[in-house]
């Protein structure tokens, strides 16, 4: 990026830092990258890189910190970058910006937005809509879902029951009929500007998990009233919360009238489908933004889709296994993959939404059907 000569690394802290780590190495941008995966090909776009996970399947905090100072020092990090994975652990966000310049939102406006008891009151003065949200179960709870404060992915999502209790950590939101679909924006703290729309989809990979999320397509097809009710509701949050770089909200559209699920304080895994169609790619639209610079709207003609691979058993990578190059998020050569476990990314484009969200499932398919013909 021009006006930065120092060859120092930016460090990457995400649940998966592939995309970033791909966006950065586009533009001549060195990352260190720490996630829970460490895929070949984040292993490929980064100068030092680690998986790092604790048994619950997050990070775990001094294995983080440790590998953060030992791989990109403060005196040696040109800045910090997060994604996934630390919005319910903004006391690590903030650790790990001691002594690095933050790109992104502090810890503060983090535990702010993911907080429900702050979130929706907050809505509320703003005049966004939302689906109806309480702390304490319903008396009846069909209709209603159940939700970790600070989750992400889906994977925490539950449909509520007579066994799901009122906890400091849990909140219950009746579910709302429409398209589930989300927007990415960049912030400059006072404006925002919404680089696109995505529909999005879930996947119940495993048991009772039936919201996690399992791609999106951009471009879907939404009236020009949804759209100026999108921008505006991002504006008034911007406007309120003071945030910064690229962030995505969560909402279900209605008619014309856009429920907001949650709003996602960092690069969301949506960065994938734009990363083509904006100059200098979207790691810098992310570092600009921070810096106070909002990208000018760009046109797409294509729509774009990402799928991802659930295994749907244990499944083992065969050494032999050849990887498509519309796939991204590559596993190692003969490691195990857990039923319900992410295998890989696979992405599509094309002239609508429908019509890339059915190339990229039927190559998340063929991904799977190639996966048992050669464990067999």
């Amino acid at each position: 990026m021009p006006g930065w000569p120092d060859e120092a690394p930016f460090l990457v802290v995400s649940a998966s830092g592939r995309a970033l780590a791909g966006s950065a190495a586009s533009q001549g941008l060195p990352v260190v990258v720490l996630d829970l995966f460490n895929d070949l090909d984040t292993r490929a776009r980064s100068v030092a890189s680690r998986a790092l996970s604790s048994r619950r399947g997050g990070f775990d905090a001094r294995q983080l910190l440790a590998a953060a100072a030992e791989l990109c020092p403060p005196q040696r990090c040109r800045g910090l970058v997060y994604g996934s994975g630390l919005e319910a652990r903004t006391g690590l966000i903030e650790k790990l910006a001691r002594d690095r310049v933050l790109y992104g939102n502090r810890g503060e406006i983090v535990a702010r937005l993911k907080d429900p008891l702050r979130f929706f009151p907050l809505l509320d003065a703003l005049d966004i809509a939302h689906p109806e949200v309480r702390l304490t179960p319903p008396a009846e709870r069909s209709g209603w879902l159940v939700k970790r404060s600070g989750g992400a992915g889906g994977g925490h999502v539950r449909h509520a029951s007579v066994r799901h209790r009122a906890r400091a950590d849990r909140y219950f939101q009746r579910i709302q009929s429409g398209r589930v679909l989300s927007a990415l924006f960049a912030a400059d703290g006072r404006r925002a500007c919404v680089i696109g729309c995505n529909e999005q989809w879930t996947a119940a990979a495993s048991g009772t998990r039936r919201y996690l999320y399992a791609g999106a397509a951009s471009r879907p097809p939404i009236t020009a009233a949804a759209t100026e009710r999108v921008a505006s509701l991002v504006d008034r949050l911007v406007q309120a919360t003071g945030l910064i770089g690229l962030n995505g909200v969560d909402f279900v559209l209605d008619g014309d009238i856009p429920y907001v699920l949650e709003v996602n304080p960092r690069p969301t895994a949506t960065i994938d489908l734009y990363e083509a169609d904006v100059p200098g790619g979207m790691f810098c639209v992310h570092l600009r933004a921070c810096r106070g610079e909002l990208p000018s709207n760009s046109a797409t003609t294509q729509s774009r889709a990402h799928a991802i691979v659930y295994a749907q058993g244990t499944v083992r990578i065969p050494p032999s296994m050849e990887w498509p190059a519309w796939c991204t998020d590559l596993p190692q050569a003969g490691s195990t993959i857990s039923a319900g476990a992410p295998v890989c990314s696979v992405h599509a484009s094309a002239e609508s939404s429908d019509a890339a969200r059915t190339s990229a499932l039927a190559r998340r398919d063929a991904i799977l059907s190639l996966l048992w013909e050669k464990a067999a």
